[in-house]
């Protein structure tokens, strides 16, 4: 009986040794983990518009929504987006004037020009590899490219403008942005996004998700058959590193096709979602 007491305290001590080493181990690797996150979180907004037209539009003027909050301090809309430093990619800008306009107090994207040519291109087919072949020794791929639909150069092209600012000042409220974070002005909620609809978007637990309503300013002619279609999303996204990249975001997208000449404000519907990610 006296052994196997004395059994049962070494056991005991043991134990509690363990446990201890084992509370020192977790509390060692959840201090290393926060400041793993601590030290690798960022912030960002993004923005990105994309812009096709089937054929030429001619006198084009076209105000886009552009995302942006009311600052106090200044006491006037203010936008992220700074065009100094986008990356366009398919836009003349010789022949194409963008900027940024004031628009009754709201900050709206101004593409315009005497004309607006569409782009399109070629396919490129894959090329078979024989065995034993060198890579390298394969002809590259060549584009083409036409202002006119044909069988030669039926790809549609998108212009292209996106603009990434890495430091936006402050931790981004991704789950509530309404009134602290920019977003596309002006705008009105017409409906929310359920989960059993996915028309809109797939949203992911936690996650919210409305219909909303912006106008789009537009005047140009073209013939009526014309296609323009206009797409813009914008991100706002906080990231860290914990045995792995983690995030949450809040993000607003809109997408509308344009038919025939315009001249008007034209209500176009998207999407802002709200709480994506971890917390």
């Amino acid at each position: 009986m006296v052994n196997l007491s004395k059994t049962l305290k070494v056991v005991l001590v043991v134990a509690v040794v363990l446990a201890a080493l084992l509370f020192g181990f977790i509390a060692l690797v959840m201090g290393s983990l926060d400041r793993s996150a601590e030290e690798s979180f960022q912030s960002s907004y993004s923005y990105e518009l994309k812009i096709s037209t089937s054929g030429p539009i001619e006198n084009a003027v076209l105000l886009l929504p552009l995302p942006s909050r009311y600052d106090p301090d200044s006491g006037t809309n203010v936008t992220p987006v700074n065009l100094s430093r986008a990356y366009f990619r398919n836009f003349d800008r010789s022949d194409i004037s963008v900027r940024i306009e004031d628009v009754d107090g709201i900050p709206m994207l101004n593409i315009s020009a005497d004309r607006l040519a569409p782009i399109y291109k070629n396919r490129i087919e894959p090329i078979a590899i024989m065995p034993g072949q060198n890579e390298s020794e394969l002809p590259e791929p060549t584009h083409i490219y036409s202002d006119r639909y044909s069988a030669e150069t039926p790809v549609l092209v998108d212009m292209e403008l996106s603009m990434l600012d890495t430091d936006p000042g402050h931790e981004i409220e991704t789950r509530t942005p309404v009134g602290a974070e920019p977003l596309f002005m002006p705008y009105r909620v017409v409906g929310t996004v359920s989960r059993s609809d996915d028309e809109y978007y797939y949203l992911g637990p936690g996650a919210s998700g409305y219909i909303i309503e912006v106008p789009v300013i537009l005047s140009f002619d073209a013939a009526e058959g014309n296609v323009l279609t206009i797409t813009s999303e914008f991100h706002g996204r906080n990231e860290w590193w914990v045995l792995g990249w983690q995030y949450n975001t809040y993000f607003e997208r809109i997408s509308h096709e344009f038919r025939g000449p315009c001249n008007g404000t034209y209500p176009v519907r998207g999407v802002l979602v709200t709480g994506e990610g971890v917390y």
